[in-house]
């Protein structure tokens, strides 16, 4: 059985783009994106994952769903993951390439975090580390101030802290901010995390992620 990677890193700090990035050397890694997974081939399951994606990710920025309950949240995340995993990570770890995924649930723990409700923050704790957990994480040194560049006028209300503040906002500035206090929880998560971690820069391109998964594996 090979092993399973994550790319981690605050909204906008290219997670997806290294994947897809990474996904032209197919030969070489299984990339899997999360919001465009391919199709199993049973149709039920592909239904019901993406009913479950369009309800937890795809619904209109106009609906405030930072009003609905935030353990809500917690177990519908956790239980997407879990379904997620079922479909696509498991299968893909039968064979010999590593298999990467753009994110995990680490992101929506350290924004958790951030909360001040110790009880979310305790029950994130104990649902999320009962999800299948990855070997290795890799986690982009994206500033936030980067990422608020790169999201200019395609952020969602939720990473300007919406579900910390109960409130819509565009402010870059918000923006800025949140993510700035979302990196240092995610910084602190992985830090306690058991699998190693292993630190690329935002510009880092297909080529580095192989050099260090090769480098890894052949450790």
């Amino acid at each position: 059985m090979t092993e399973f990677w994550t790319i981690e890193g605050i909204d906008g700090a290219g997670k997806s783009h290294l994947l897809s990035r990474l996904a032209t050397t197919a030969s070489q890694v299984t990339a899997l994106h999360k919001d465009h997974p391919l199709r199993t081939g049973n149709i039920w399951l592909d239904r019901r994952l993406v009913l479950m994606h369009d309800l937890t990710w795809g619904y209109d920025h106009a609906e405030p769903v930072w009003g609905y309950p935030a353990h809500y949240w917690l177990h519908s995340l956790a239980a997407w993951y879990t379904l997620f995993h079922h479909a696509h990570v498991a299968p893909a770890l039968s064979h010999t390439r590593p298999v990467v995924v753009d994110g995990w649930y680490f992101k929506h723990q350290a924004r958790m975090t951030l909360s001040g409700d110790d009880r979310l923050v305790s029950q994130a704790e104990d649902v999320f580390s009962a999800l299948p957990q990855p070997d290795r994480i890799i986690l982009l040194t994206t500033t936030a101030e980067v990422a608020t560049t790169r999201r200019a006028g395609t952020s969602k209300p939720s990473e300007h802290g919406a579900f910390t503040t109960k409130r819509a906002t565009t402010s870059p500035d918000d923006f800025t901010d949140y993510q700035t206090r979302t990196a240092r929880a995610l910084e602190e998560l992985l830090g306690a995390h058991p699998a190693p971690v292993h630190t690329l820069h935002s510009t880092a391109d297909e080529t580095d992620l192989l050099s260090l998964l090769h480098g890894e594996a052949n450790a």
